[in-house]
């Protein structure tokens, strides 16, 4: 896999605010079919993702699944992704995820066209004192 070096944000950021429904979040993750695999897979960066799994331990509520090629869900026989259980702390941080990406792509210089969900990388800031950090962005070029 390539390496990517982050590109830093030209101008400071200090305001900015996006807001997520959480029930609409929580109704995305908790539909049947594996979408709580297929958002993560499609918003978070590769390190958000390992991230996410490290901080609530998931493990597979149900195997992946083959459907057969007559599935109506699934005309390709592909395997359908693994269910975890949702809880309102994951449904929140991913809210918190999603909400930071879509500010830092909205204030991209060429726009939220300009970079995917991946591109973005929010990182936690240093705790100091029992208080949490900031956030930060990583911006990665390449659209990928």
């Amino acid at each position: 896999m390539q390496k990517l070096n982050p590109i830093p944000f030209p101008l400071p950021l200090t305001l900015g605010t996006d807001i997520v429904h959480l029930p609409r979040i929580t109704r995305l993750v908790t539909r049947p079919g594996g979408f709580l695999t297929r958002f993560t897979r499609r918003i978070l960066h590769e390190q958000e993702q390992r991230d996410f799994r490290a901080r609530f331990g998931l493990f597979p509520v149900s195997p992946p699944t083959v459907s057969s090629a007559g599935d109506k869900n699934d005309k390709n026989g592909s395997a359908t992704p693994p269910q975890f259980p949702v809880s309102g702390d994951m449904t929140r941080w991913l809210a918190g995820r999603f909400a930071a990406k879509e500010a830092a792509r909205k204030a991209a210089p060429g726009g939220a066209a300009s970079l995917s969900w991946k591109d973005v990388l929010v990182r936690a800031g240093e705790e100091k004192g029992g208080v949490r950090g900031r956030r930060r962005w990583c911006f990665w070029g390449g659209g990928g």
